[in-house]
């Protein structure tokens, strides 16, 4: 089992041997290890906030931006404010050699990711504004918005 960050909304915070899902997972793309957010838009950053629940003798995780050669601990409430188009990344939480395998599940690393999509940004990304009775969803479309 492989401990690895989440993008706030997921429901949950392990991994067993990657994550299988749709439309979601083609739009987060890879997170954890090492990677670059190549759907951010250039002019925002992300913010990620650690909220996770590590036992005090387990060595605790780290998120790292590769240039400059940022490591930060992830200590509970951690905050950073960095661009994902810079490569970054994170470890799993290290637990101690003498540690019961049947207390894995309780360390848990959480982080909420905040982040600009490039299309909605740059106005080419639509938003769901509200239901319709025909169980369909009304969208606002990009020429809706712009102040053009």
């Amino acid at each position: 089992m492989d401990l690895v960050s989440c993008h706030g909304f997921l429901p949950t915070s392990v991994t067993y041997n990657g994550f299988t899902g749709g439309t979601l997972a083609d739009a987060l793309g890879d997170f954890g290890g090492e990677h670059r957010d190549t759907k951010d838009s250039p002019a925002y950053y992300t913010c990620m906030i650690s909220v996770s629940d590590i036992p005090a003798d387990y060595n605790p995780s780290h998120f790292f931006i590769l240039y400059p050669g940022i490591f930060v601990t992830l200590t509970n409430f951690a905050t950073m404010h960095f661009s994902g188009l810079r490569v970054h990344g994170g470890t799993a939480p290290v637990a101690p050699p003498d540690a019961d395998p049947n207390d894995f599940k309780s360390a848990t690393r959480f982080n909420i990711i905040y982040y600009p999509p490039r299309g909605q940004t740059e106005g080419n990304q639509r938003y769901a504004l509200g239901g319709l009775p025909n169980n369909t969803t009304f969208f606002v479309a990009p020429e809706m918005t712009a102040a053009e």
